[in-house]
């Protein structure tokens, strides 16, 4: 598992990193905020 990680890493470099963790993070705000929405009607 760690020798793939590295090697995804290694082979896709820092922007791609960048733009996952970006993409998580807007991903669990959306659900954050549609969830809220959802609960308060």
């Amino acid at each position: 598992m760690e020798k793939a990680l590295r090697g995804w890493l290694d082979s896709h470099g820092l922007l791609a990193i960048t733009a996952a963790v970006l993409g998580v993070i807007s991903l669990l705000a959306m659900i954050l905020v549609v969830g809220g929405f959802w609960l308060a009607r």
